[in-house]
């Protein structure tokens, strides 16, 4: 009997020990395939511009260009790479330094946003002097990382995100409707200061911004947007929410064809493609409400292709990590409730970065090194 229980507890041991083996074997697979995913996009897309300044290439066909969103996603994703061992404080400076020598003037007066795109025009490279508010909000929101990641340099990161939160407020700003705009362009006197663009809700950034400035219109921000996103999302059964939404009188409704930008305007296309990261580390009961209802439609489909009408017809019949990567990253946060989406997202990792467009590679190693996550 005592030879028996012998026998029995080794086998526990022995199932405990190969069961740790497995956990151990596969965490170690999921942290080299995540990291190999940030090293390639670094080596790929973060191009030298000076011998102190690095930006992220975000060109097509061999051409080079720089813009304010791919800049602050660069940024994001070397901070969090940073505090996983993974890039260097002089990695990041080098792409601080590149947006600081690329920073919009108003009037005369250099302000704390971004140039919105740098590019290569026949050997000479051409600014295009206006910001967009999405990339001036992640390169404070990254600045807000670092801080945490390399604290000797906090004050200094910190006091240049606070700037870059004023000037937001300053220009970037519709005070009537307590919502951002989508970009210093969109003026009181004209039709695109009704304009949202619904992947600038960032409910966990607007909290961490209002947080280091102590301004409450970054509360009066959320509240205001989340309102207008979840009324948007109620619009349809789906859930989807438009690229771009207008403000109107009566309330709020997706922007029509090439109302904005494109004739996607008003789909479920590359802009919305980030709201399910966007809102996927907010505790707002609104924000977990859209994610849940937009995770719900892509959990009933046979596959995740590159955009929807608002209705839930495909655009393409093609996948896109621009839509999955984001789909991955809101179900990592609920894996139990998501399990099918968190099992089928993680093929976002199976084809190089190296191979895929900068959008698509960019959004791949964010959700790699951990997104918006400050933990």
């Amino acid at each position: 009997m005592v030879l028996n229980k012998k026998i029995w507890v080794a086998v526990g041991l022995i199932i405990v020990a190969f069961t740790s083996i497995l956990v151990y074997a596969r965490l170690h697979n999921e942290q080299s395939v995540t990291a190999n995913t940030y090293q390639t996009w670094q080596k790929t897309f973060v191009t030298r511009q000076s011998a102190q300044a690095t930006y992220v290439n975000a060109g097509v066909d061999g051409k080079k260009m720089a813009m304010s969103e791919a800049q602050g996603l660069g940024m994001l994703i070397t901070a969090q790479a940073g505090r996983k061992g993974w890039a260097s404080q002089t990695d990041f400076n080098h792409l601080l330094a590149y947006y600081q020598q690329n920073r919009l003037v108003v009037d005369e007066q250099q302000t704390h946003l971004m140039n919105w795109r740098q590019r290569d025009v026949k050997g000479a490279w051409r600014t295009d002097a206006h910001s967009a508010t999405d990339g001036d909000l992640y390169i404070a929101y990254a600045l807000q990382e670092a801080a945490s990641v390399w604290p000797k340099q906090a004050t200094t990161y910190n006091t240049l995100a606070k700037a870059i939160a004023a000037d937001i407020l300053r220009y970037e700003y519709n005070d009537q409707q307590q919502l951002l705009t989508v970009g210093d362009w969109a003026t009181a006197d004209t039709a695109a200061y009704r304009v949202m663009r619904t992947s600038d809700v960032m409910p966990s950034v607007f909290t961490s911004l209002g947080k280091l400035t102590n301004d409450q219109r970054w509360g009066q921000v959320s509240d205001s947007m989340l309102t207008k996103l979840a009324t948007l999302s109620k619009q349809h059964k789906t859930g989807l929410v438009p690229d771009f939404a207008v403000v109107t009188k009566q309330g709020v409704r997706s922007a029509k064809a090439k109302e904005v930008a494109t004739k996607q305007d008003g789909h479920y296309a590359y802009n919305a493609a980030r709201v399910p990261m966007m809102l996927a580390d907010s505790s707002d009961q609104r924000a977990v409400w859209i994610n849940r209802r937009l995770m719900h439609f892509f959990d009933q489909q046979t596959q995740l292709l590159a955009g929807y009408t608002v209705t839930g017809k495909a655009l393409h019949k093609y996948e896109s990590n621009v839509f999955s990567a984001p789909i991955f990253y809101a179900a990592q946060s609920d894996a139990d409730r998501y399990g099918k989406l968190y099992k089928t997202g993680a093929t976002i990792y199976n084809r190089s970065v190296a191979q895929q467009p900068y959008y698509d590679a960019t959004l791949t190693a964010l959700v790699a090194v951990g997104g918006f996550k400050n933990d």
